[in-house]
């Protein structure tokens, strides 16, 4: 969806905006706001991204298939910026979806370096009752940043949209996904993907020569737990977070 500049400049959705963006992630399982934070932003994430990414993979291995890694962010500045973990804009959808009480407890990034491959097609949580085959409203939500455009030959993200979020227990997903519609998430650097936890995706293969960084951080029902080791928040740098920052991080290991 193209925001108005307005919207963007004052961190508002207008009331149509905000009624359509909840409905694409309850019928389609995403919604995309193109463009949202200001290029000069995003090119100092970027620039500081890459460097303690290159420290990270200088020491660890690849852990998301060939040459692909999901990296833990350090909670610091820049990334610990209110435009990117209370992000007004994503939480108005947010809110709507969780309910305003919801909490951020992922706070990392999916990077695809050159000959990276696909990944299997999969759904990034766990079905509450997987025993049945009930359809849930939404009980978490990812939200992913990209710091570089998405390309059809970097690497984008592959999804299943149109219902793959209400997936019932017992669906032969790797059977299932080849037979139906995918497409890839293009997006400028900058924009914001909303993306029900449960729907369908993966990586593709980044056949460009540079790496292709996403932020990705993941809200959900205070009530939610799930395996995910606690976010490391300095005191200090929880103290200078606004109230409502301070409220979505309230569970992480504060010290």
């Amino acid at each position: 969806m193209q925001l108005t500049s307005a919207e963007r400049e004052s961190g508002r959705l207008q009331e149509e905006t905000l009624r359509l963006a909840v409905q694409a992630v309850k019928v389609n399982g995403y919604v995309v706001f193109e463009e949202v934070l200001p290029p000069d932003f995003i090119s100092g994430v970027r620039a500081e991204f890459l460097r303690v990414f290159e420290e990270h993979t200088a020491r660890t291995d690849p852990n998301r298939g060939a040459n692909r890694y999901q990296m833990h962010l350090p909670f610091q500045a820049p990334f610990c910026d209110t435009a990117i973990t209370a992000n007004p804009l994503a939480l108005a959808v947010i809110d709507q979806l969780l309910g305003p009480d919801c909490v951020c407890h992922y706070f990392a990034s999916d990077t695809a370096m050159p000959g990276s491959d696909y990944q299997a097609v999969h759904s990034d949580i766990h079905l509450l009752f997987p025993e049945t085959e009930l359809s849930l409203p939404a009980y978490s939500v990812v939200l992913n940043i990209p710091l570089v455009d998405f390309r059809e030959d970097n690497g984008p993200v592959e999804i299943w949209p149109g219902g793959t979020h209400f997936m019932p227990g017992g669906i032969e997903m790797q059977k299932l996904a080849p037979e139906m519609h995918s497409q890839s998430v293009l997006m400028p650097a900058g924009s914001l993907l909303i993306r029900d936890m449960r729907m369908w995706h993966r990586g593709t293969p980044n056949r460009s020569q540079e790496t292709r960084p996403n932020l990705a951080l993941i809200y959900s029902r205070p009530w939610l737990k799930t395996k995910y080791p606690p976010i490391e928040i300095g005191a200090e740098n929880y103290d200078r977070l606004s109230e409502r920052a301070k409220q979505l991080f309230r569970f992480e290991n504060i010290s």
